[in-house]
């Protein structure tokens, strides 16, 4: 009697536990959802709109002639693209073009999927240029453009790397004494690199893909076009071979890893030392 008696009363307080712990399990989700939330729109910096200095008069050919650009505002990614992040929009494509490339030969980076648990926080590479395009528009987002990336690299002076003129170990290079040798880093691994605007790893580490065309000769006919006045919002030549890269990677000498040097590949191509960060047009505000 007594046995049933408590059998009865906990069953009669059974009902209670699972709504509890369903409305437990509801409130963490919303909680969860606003700190995932949270950290979306941290990874994202505004760049505020302005005039700034692009190119170099004392550097490549190709970064000549120095001139200035004006930009309106615009956001850009704080880090680099994740493995962990690339994953979830691969996970959802029919498309087998967008699998990144398997690095069996390079196992500090290695194939796919397995390297998007084993290394989550790796920048994404082994995508073309496409690939990254058709993730930054899953995202409703889009890539950088040339100009924007120097900006948020540079900021207003004539910085040579992000965190300024003197060479320092704040960036992931082929040097031996960063802490990564022969390997990619983790994104935001080196605080002290980051650029004036706070944004992370735009020296060293991957190169990034941009939404321009490359040409050698395209900030001489910029510049031209703006000798009056800035040039407004560049994007770069209409048509072109390859696409622009920025930024410099783990395989690079600190050199090449300045916010002015330039580099492109074919747009097709899928290599170990290339990812892409994202970007996304500021809305204007009236008054």
């Amino acid at each position: 009697m007594n046995t049933f008696y408590r059998n009865r009363k906990r069953n009669q307080n059974r009902p209670l536990s699972i709504i509890a712990r369903y409305l437990f399990i509801f409130l963490w989700s919303l909680t969860l959802s606003a700190v995932v939330l949270a950290a979306a729109a941290d990874d994202m910096i505004l760049i505020p709109a302005g005039t700034f200095t692009m190119g170099s008069d004392t550097r490549a050919a190709d970064e000549k002639p120095m001139h200035k650009v004006y930009l309106d505002a615009y956001y850009i990614g704080k880090y680099e693209v994740t493995n962990a992040e690339y994953y979830e929009f691969w996970k959802q494509q029919s498309d087998a073009a967008r699998t990144p490339e398997n690095f069996s030969h390079l196992p500090q980076i290695g194939d796919w999927p397995a390297r998007a648990a084993q290394f989550p926080n790796h920048p994404i590479v082994g995508i073309s240029w496409h690939d990254a395009n058709a993730y930054a528009v899953w995202k409703g987002m889009r890539l950088p453009t040339e100009a924007e990336w120097e900006k948020a690299a540079r900021g207003y002076t004539n910085r040579i790397w992000p965190w300024g003129n003197a060479i320092e170990p704040y960036a992931n290079t082929d040097a031996d004494d960063d802490g990564y040798q022969h390997r990619i880093a983790p994104v935001g691994s080196f605080p002290k690199g980051k650029s004036y605007y706070g944004v992370m790893d735009m020296a060293g580490n991957v190169w990034e893909w941009t939404a321009d065309w490359y040409s050698d000769v395209y900030y001489g006919y910029s510049s031209q076009a703006a000798a009056k006045r800035p040039k407004k919002n560049p994007t770069g030549p209409d048509v072109g071979s390859w696409r622009v890269l920025r930024g410099g990677s783990w395989i690079d000498k600190i050199a090449r890893c300045s916010t002015t040097f330039r580099f492109y590949l074919y747009p097709n191509l899928k290599t170990s030392f290339v990812g892409f960060r994202l970007a996304k047009t500021a809305q204007k505000t009236t008054k």
